[in-house]
């Protein structure tokens, strides 16, 4: 696990940073902080039923995608090589303005996310020629968000959720703080992420490269750090 305090952009020079905070934990190689001492036991029960909802949301997908159903499983392994993290977000509060963003937009570089979040607002989410639309979960209810290597998969079938957040103004709170909860679930890194060969509409190519879940991820940070690529 690592405490990280984001101010930056992810979308380029000129751009408004974000300010948040996270703290991250390779779900597969978790690090835990000496206090407070139940952080690790209520962290370990809520990631390990977060695995309980992915496998079966795998299951799903692999079904639609016409494969077995146990298609996932082995690109999911129960080893250090298994990349999914788990990231507590804290979004400080700021003064509401026009657009004023909190997290750029982007989508997630892995197969899905399951979020939790509180009712502070400001998520949105922006569908192919469509406006942002504000997104909000009911009491109790997660969202799910296909990722990059899902889209990959699908070949283009289905779609990587593009998202933002924003701080929406609200004459009702004095304070905006905003918490949210992201469970990233990652493949194991030497995983190929390659069109699935039959769900291929008739005629249609791959219309991306065969590549290693690793070399994907780790692309995609890098190209929202320009400093570090320029070294």
């Amino acid at each position: 696990a690592w405490y990280q305090r984001r101010v930056r952009g992810l979308t380029g020079e000129g751009v408004t940073p974000d300010p948040k905070e996270t703290y991250n934990i390779k779900v597969s190689e978790p690090r835990w902080p000496d206090s407070p001492t139940e952080f690790q036991p209520i962290v370990s029960e809520y990631t390990a039923s977060m695995w309980a909802l992915t496998k079966m949301i795998l299951r799903v997908f692999a079904l639609v995608l016409r494969q077995r159903e146990d298609f996932f499983d082995d690109k999911f392994p129960d080893s250090d090589e298994n990349m999914t993290v788990f990231r507590l977000l804290n979004y400080p509060h700021v003064e509401p303005g026009p657009d004023r963003i909190r997290a750029s937009q982007h989508t997630d570089y892995g197969v899905l996310t399951i979020l939790a979040q509180d009712n502070v607002g400001g998520l949105q989410v922006k569908l192919p020629g469509q406006e942002w639309e504000n997104v909000s979960t009911p009491k109790g209810c997660l969202l799910v968000n296909i990722g990059d290597m899902m889209q990959r998969w699908s070949n283009d079938s289905w779609t990587s959720t593009l998202h933002r957040v924003v701080s929406l103004s609200d004459a009702s709170r004095t304070n905006n703080r905003r918490q949210s909860m992201a469970f990233f679930v990652n493949p194991g890194k030497n995983v190929m992420i390659e069109c699935i060969g039959d769900y291929k509409r008739e005629g249609e190519e791959a219309k991306y490269p065969a590549i290693r879940a690793e070399n994907y991820i780790l692309g995609k940070h890098f190209s929202t750090i320009p400093s570090i690529m320029k070294k």
